[in-house]
């Protein structure tokens, strides 16, 4: 594990940090599953990385795995911030050989760009991504490593070194950051981003519909609580029961 938590040159910008969160056996695991699940590929284009979002994994344990990540993180953060962050997004992603990133910064995901009613200017005065772990699950790889570029934060710039199961953890919103371009195998990793909005959480539901992404699929979840099976005068009447189940059905 890197150094602790410390804030740089002002309030609110932490150093990284790297985390050991899985072991080979289930990095391995993770892998092999998304090799023969490439079908539910939603993310990337193909050229530089391509993937699947936890939102549309229906398999436990693989679910399960990314639950380890996310709650490592989650703590790792409130351990440095002292404020509570939720996974905004999370997916399992393939660098093929070629495969790059040039340096930007974590805001808004690709997705909410496309919204109709994205506005620019008024995101970026409050953008919602504030924290990125990419987790290493393969290192039999040359090139693909993720740096950062010389700034105010890393003067000559910082490379890091992947090693099986570690997470990077950093605040993606602040600090600029690349992948070198991928070269002999494919690269493989877990992305997720966190926000301290809740209202902008991921359903921990499966979905099956692979149109459907973090963002669109509110639009069809239950949010109200006055979905209950008695309200104000006591329990739901026949009627008003029979009603109540045909709505939880549909």
């Amino acid at each position: 594990m890197s150094a602790e938590w410390k804030l740089l040159d002002n309030s609110k910008v932490y150093n990284h940090k790297v985390i050991p969160i899985l072991t080979k056996e289930e990095s391995k695991n993770l892998i092999r599953w998304h090799k023969s699940h490439k079908h539910l590929t939603s993310v990337g284009s193909g050229e530089d990385y391509f993937g699947i979002r936890k939102i549309h994994i229906n398999n436990e344990y693989i679910r399960l795995l990314f639950q380890k990540v996310e709650t490592h993180c989650t703590a790792e953060i409130y351990k440095a911030t002292g404020k509570v962050f939720y996974p905004e997004m999370s997916t399992m992603t393939e660098w093929p050989i070629g495969g790059f990133q040039d340096p930007h910064l974590d805001t808004y995901s690709h997705q909410e760009r496309e919204d109709e009613d994205y506005n620019e200017e008024e995101r970026e005065k409050s953008p919602r991504r504030e924290w990125t772990v990419i987790v290493y699950l393969n290192d039999d790889y040359t090139g693909g490593e993720t740096y950062f570029p010389p700034s105010d934060y890393y003067p000559f710039g910082y490379q890091v070194e992947k090693n099986v199961g570690d997470g990077l953890l950093f605040q993606g919103i602040y600090h600029g950051h690349g992948v070198f371009k991928v070269r002999r195998n494919p690269r493989h990793t877990l992305a997720i981003w966190f926000s301290d909005d809740i209202d902008h959480a991921m359903t921990q539901r499966p979905v099956t519909e692979l149109d459907h992404n973090e963002n669109t699929i509110r639009n069809h979840l239950q949010y109200h609580i006055d979905d209950t099976l008695y309200n104000a005068d006591g329990y739901l009447s026949g009627s008003d029961w029979v009603d109540w189940k045909r709505q939880a059905k549909s």
